[in-house]
């Protein structure tokens, strides 16, 4: 950033200041070998029998894609502003069709949620870690640890390090641009209104903003990263949900590959800060896209 024009590092640090945020990183542990209850992606998920497990309206069982232990998560310090639930499970279930149970048309019910056909966000506000794991495999559910399940966007049941860090917005979020103005104005620098920040930074600028600012990765609450473009900024009902609950990358090269949504993509899961506050996660906007 030494090589920047002034205002372009200056505008770059207040993007930053304007955007900071506490979210959850969640990255691979290959050496964690996940119980039940555990926090972990893909594999058998933990289940309350009392309940009907998710399934598609054809009767398909879904596939776990992720469950987040929210006792370990709090016990450990890891809920920023306490914006998660402070216990229980919280878990993401995805169809086993063609495109992962995406909702294209993003149908809603009579109440205006989402219907979540194809995937399912599940919490159980208290978790019984007593329940046989043979219990709950004996539903029948895809599994992704199963050799057999090739079509999945990850492959196998995996460890999770989770720790807190700092992220800011990246480039992709329909709010950048606003952000982008705004830390402009803070710091002096005057942009034309029919000019974008694409055209505004110099080449270096726009390398550390796409290097650096990118919010790529695994996380809960943090700021989104889109191959394509921001699912919320065609239609303006979809602003709502204004909260990441949860984003899956891609994840893999070198020995290890894990996970991979088509040609490299990621998948994002939102919530309105209303929703999450009252804990109720029956309408999620779920969307994943890939290069």
């Amino acid at each position: 950033m030494n090589n920047l024009p002034e205002k372009e590092r200056k505008a770059i640090e207040e993007i930053k200041r304007l955007s900071a945020r506490q979210a959850v990183s969640m990255k691979i542990n290959p050496q964690k070998k996940p119980g039940i209850t555990d926090s972990k992606f893909g594999g058998v998920p933990y289940w309350d029998m009392s309940m009907d497990y998710p399934k598609t309206e054809d009767g398909s069982l879904l596939m776990l894609l992720a469950q987040v232990n929210l006792d370990e998560l709090n016990r450990e310090g890891n809920n920023p502003g306490n914006k998660l639930p402070q216990s229980g499970m919280l878990q993401f279930f995805i169809a086993m069709d063609d495109v992962y149970g995406m909702n294209f048309d993003y149908t809603t019910d009579s109440d205006g949620r989402l219907v979540q056909e194809g995937y399912r966000v599940v919490y159980h506000k208290n978790i019984d870690y007593a329940v046989p794991e043979e219990e709950i495999e004996a539903l029948g559910m895809p599994n992704s640890a199963a050799e057999d399940l090739e079509e999945a966007p990850l492959w196998g049941e995996y460890g999770l390090t989770v720790e807190v860090k700092e992220t800011y917005i990246g480039m992709d979020d329909y709010r950048f641009e606003d952000i982008f103005r705004q830390a402009a104005r803070n710091v002096g620098w005057e942009i034309e209104e029919q000019v974008g920040y694409y055209n505004s930074f110099s080449d270096e600028g726009k390398d550390f903003l796409f290097e650096e600012l990118e919010p790529s990765g695994h996380w809960m609450l943090g700021w989104p990263y889109f191959t394509q473009y921001d699912p919320r900024e065609q239609e303006e009902e979809k602003a709502k949900y204004s909260v990441q609950l949860f984003q899956m990358d891609s994840d893999y090269g070198g020995d290890d590959d894990y996970i991979l949504w088509g040609d490299a993509g990621v998948a994002n899961f939102f919530i309105s800060e209303e929703d999450l506050a009252k804990e109720d996660f029956r309408d999620v906007l779920y969307s994943w896209d890939c290069c």
